[in-house]
């Protein structure tokens, strides 16, 4: 889904009461650089608007350039939008476009209950579906491992990623420690910013960020993968039928596992941009 970037002047313009799913996704820039995003509370059943980040000087002129560049291609193509109300200044980017990284791991933390529920979901339809004969030892077992392995190395490295985000967001250790977890691309930057303790954290933030989603992710596409093509070679036309019930749950099963892919492919493609922007000290 594209992200959808709304130049505003302050908060009070975004009427949560006209939220629409389809708003979810929105960013919000007001005329001080600040980002605002939207989330659904379960809870109270309403839109709250959560802030994100604040745009550097650097990075708001760029925005705004963007912006202005859109309007004027619009314009030239005869397809400028005639509507203007108070966030008349929009600018559809397709993704990857318009990178942010504090976007991108604001939006990639608020993601992990989504992959794990997902992941629940997926295990309690492949159980539901029948496809996992228990008096098949091999099968049985070799269902075991998959389950085993997306616990050990998906879920519980997900929450450690979490637990690591909020460590380095809140209260972060010294920077000599988070220095000796540095691998050698980053040493450069590193001496660059020594004598700036707030850009040297910002840089390992950034860096060990980006570290912890391609290593955790690349380990847990790679077992959503064996578990697709266990899916796949367990549903034998030689076999007992299936009843409505089943059948519904092995494609609801597949689909999901097909979805998981997708947006893992998508964080990882994005994370490369993550490891490219902390890298360039230029950003500091």
């Amino acid at each position: 889904m594209k992200k959808r970037y709304i130049r505003i002047r302050d908060i009070s313009q975004i009427d949560t009461s006209k939220i629409s799913i389809y708003d979810l996704n929105n960013r919000y820039v007001d005329a001080l650089g600040n980002i605002f995003g939207l989330k659904y509370n379960r809870a109270s059943r309403k839109v709250e608007i959560i802030k994100i980040e604040r745009v550097h000087s650097s990075e708001m002129h760029q925005f705004q350039r963007k912006m202005m560049i859109n309007r004027e291609h619009q314009h030239s193509m005869g397809t400028e939008e005639t509507q203007h109300d108070s966030m008349s200044d929009e600018a559809d980017y397709p993704d990857g476009e318009f990178f942010d990284a504090d976007i991108f791991i604001e939006d990639v933390m608020t993601g992990v209950d989504t992959h794990r529920e997902r992941i629940r979901g997926i295990l309690m339809n492949i159980t539901d579906s029948g496809i996992v004969n228990r008096d098949h030892k091999q099968i049985s077992t070799e269902y075991d491992d998959i389950i085993r392995n997306l616990d050990i190395e998906g879920t519980q490295q997900l929450d450690k990623m979490e637990s690591y985000y909020r460590e380095l967001t809140n209260y972060p250790r010294s920077i000599t420690y988070y220095q000796s977890k540095i691998e050698k691309d980053g040493k450069n930057i590193l001496e660059r910013l020594a004598d700036n303790s707030e850009k040297t954290m910002k840089f390992i933030y950034y860096y060990e960020i980006s570290s912890s989603v391609r290593r955790i992710y690349t380990s847990l596409k790679k077992h959503v993968v064996n578990l697709e093509n266990f899916v796949a070679s367990n549903k034998s036309d030689d076999g007992p039928a299936m009843n409505k019930h089943q059948k519904q749950s092995y494609s609801d099963a597949k689909i999901s596992i097909k979805n998981t892919i997708a947006d893992i492919d998508k964080i990882l493609k994005d994370n490369e941009q993550l490891y490219e922007f902390c890298l360039n000290p230029d950003n500091y």
